[in-house]
């Protein structure tokens, strides 16, 4: 993969080259035209093992997508692709699928829950730099609940500010993973609980002050409406700080570009 720099600067195609950018990367990324074509792909026998290829890897990319809209609209608390990162887990949660063929096993996320735990999303700092006291957090997958105890908080002790901002609040998200199955249609991946209702519940924190100490807090977070949840369906907590300023004495905005989440609990 080739960088284009200097005063030559475009995007597009010309010729055999194709001009892009990254949100990831500050340059204009170049690369060539070539390769066979998608008919070959899709047909041709020199290229079963691709399309075997390709249909798992669509099956990592749509479980991904199931945990990252569990973690909900803490998403927003890391501005990288965070979700190749989910991606490159799936690839290994795929191997322990032993009964499947190659180009049709399963994502059984079930299997291995506690892969998940722990999984930071990036913005700066983590989640562990910035709260500093561990949080004790437990799911209830009979009523659909998850419990966060938040211990009282000590500017510069248990919370850890990495920048200029006032005010700080902790919200959580309880979501829902299905475990993923091959559809038999091409690169197509589906719930294995074809009745489940993804569905989520979200809590915050009122918002503090960064210098101030803020007091203990328990959030009790519970999804709301029939979910058809089986065995082959994952509650993923996550929580996340977000930091704020405030745009009237009553409204204080969230900061993009600022703050962290973490997958605290899997059930």
């Amino acid at each position: 993969m080739a960088r284009l720099k200097g005063t030559l600067n475009f995007t597009g195609r010309i010729g055999n080259l194709s001009a892009y950018t990254n949100r990831t990367i500050d340059d204009t990324l170049l690369r060539a035209k070539g390769g066979p074509t998608k008919q070959q792909i899709n047909k041709s026998p020199r290229f079963k093992n691709t399309r075997r290829n390709n249909a798992e890897f669509s099956g990592a990319s749509t479980t991904a997508a199931a945990i990252k809209d569990a973690i909900g609209y803490l998403e927003y608390l890391d501005h990288t692709n965070f979700q190749s990162r989910l991606v490159s887990i799936c690839c290994d949660i795929k191997k322990l699928d032993t009964e499947n063929e190659w180009g049709q096993r399963s994502y059984y996320v079930s299997r291995c829950r506690y892969w998940l735990e722990g999984f930071q999303l990036e913005m700066g700092p983590q989640f562990d730099s910035i709260i500093k006291h561990p949080l004790q957090c437990s799911i209830n997958r009979n009523e659909l609940s998850a419990s966060i105890f938040i211990p009282a908080l000590f500017p510069k002790i248990g919370l850890y500010v990495p920048g200029k901002f006032s005010f700080y609040r902790i919200t959580a998200e309880l979501g829902i993973v299905p475990d993923m199955k091959y559809s038999g249609r091409a690169y197509d991946y589906v719930p294995i609980n074809s009745n489940i209702q993804l569905l989520r519940a979200d809590l915050s924190t009122a918002w503090f002050s960064t210098a101030d100490i803020s007091s203990e807090q328990n959030l009790l977070l519970q999804i709301q409406g029939e979910t058809n949840i089986s065995d082959h369906d994952s509650l993923v907590l996550t929580v996340g700080v977000e930091f704020g300023t405030a745009l009237s004495a009553n409204l204080i905005r969230p900061v993009t570009n600022a703050g962290a989440a973490k997958i605290m609990a899997v059930a």
